[in-house]
Parts: C-alpha cells; sequence; structure tokens
C-alpha cells in the first residue's frame, strides 16, 4: 500500500495531475495511504492505452477539436469558392454602386420643382398632379436603369475605378 505522493512519483507524476486523474476517475480512489501500486500502474497504463487510440478520456476533446477545424475548413473553401464563381462581391463594389445610385437619385429628386415649376404656372391643381407625378416616374425610371455590381461585368458603376487588391 502507498500514499497519494509515493503512487503519483511511481507512476512518473506530479501529485496534483495524481489527483486530476482519481477526480477524473482514471485511478480508483482509495484510502489516505491504501493506493495498491500495481492497481495504480495499470488503470494509468489503460488510459495511456486509450488516449493513444484515440478512446481516452483526452480523446473526446481532441476528436472534436479536429471535426471543428474540418468544418471551419469546410466553411472557409466553400466560401472561397463562392467568392471565385462571383457570388459575393467586395464591401468597397458594393458602396460605390449605392453611393452612384444615390448621387443620381438626388440630382434628379432636386431637379424635379424647377423642372415643374415653369410647366405648372397657370394650370389646375390636378394637371399640375399630373406633371409632378411624370418627373417623378421619369425619375424612377432613370434609377431602374442604372447598373450596379453584378449586374453586368466591366461595365457596373465604378468598376473602371474598382481594383480588388486596393480592397481589404
Amino acid at each position: 500500500m502507498a500514499t497519494t505522493a509515493e503512487a503519483a512519483s511511481h507512476i512518473f507524476l506530479t501529485s496534483a495531475r495524481f489527483h486530476d486523474l482519481v477526480a477524473q476517475g482514471v485511478i480508483t480512489k482509495a484510502e489516505r495511504g491504501a493506493y495498491d501500486l500495481n492497481r495504480v500502474r495499470e488503470e494509468y497504463i489503460k488510459n495511456v492505452r486509450k488516449s493513444a487510440s484515440g478512446h481516452g478520456k483526452d480523446a473526446a476533446g481532441l476528436s472534436e477539436a479536429r471535426a471543428q477545424l474540418a468544418r471551419e475548413q469546410t466553411a472557409a473553401i466553400a466560401l472561397k469558392n463562392a467568392v471565385a464563381r462571383g457570388e459575393y462581391v467586395p464591401l468597397a463594389a458594393i458602396q460605390k454602386s449605392a453611393e452612384a445610385i444615390f448621387a443620381i437619385f438626388r440630382e434628379r429628386a432636386l431637379s424635379i420643382p424647377g423642372k415643374t415649376a415653369s410647366l405648372s404656372e397657370g394650370r389646375s391643381c390636378a394637371e399640375i398632379e399630373e406633371i409632378v407625378r411624370a418627373e417623378v416616374y421619369e425619375c424612377l425610371d432613370e434609377l431602374s436603369g442604372v447598373k450596379t455590381v453584378g449586374e453586368s461585368r466591366g461595365d457596373d458603376i465604378g468598376a473602371a475605378e474598382y481594383n480588388a487588391d486596393e480592397v481589404d
């Protein structure tokens, strides 16, 4: 029979690691000073063999880590392939398209009052409403014809200025 310190020393472990293995159930807990060295050695060697073959107490964490790594690698490759197929575009390209669309809209919307003011002089409310409506529709039609990123390669808004190497 041996103490905890003697049993730990017998299998070349620190007392702290020995206590961890007891807490994990790898080594059967014994009364104070009553550890059977042969039994401790057998249980420890069985655990080492299980861990080496991937079935021990520590193997579950390793297997899970490997599975997580494989999932992350699969997702990274899928994203890389989607980018290569043109399914994703850089945020900077989207931003340039949106800025161009809003600039066109702002310019057209701000020109409506000036265009309609001269046409509306001396007209009835219904006629003025029709003139303003026609101008708004013309503005919206112009916006619907704006090419955005991805609609036609090389003809995108800002495509001439866009360089993938410049975007992080």
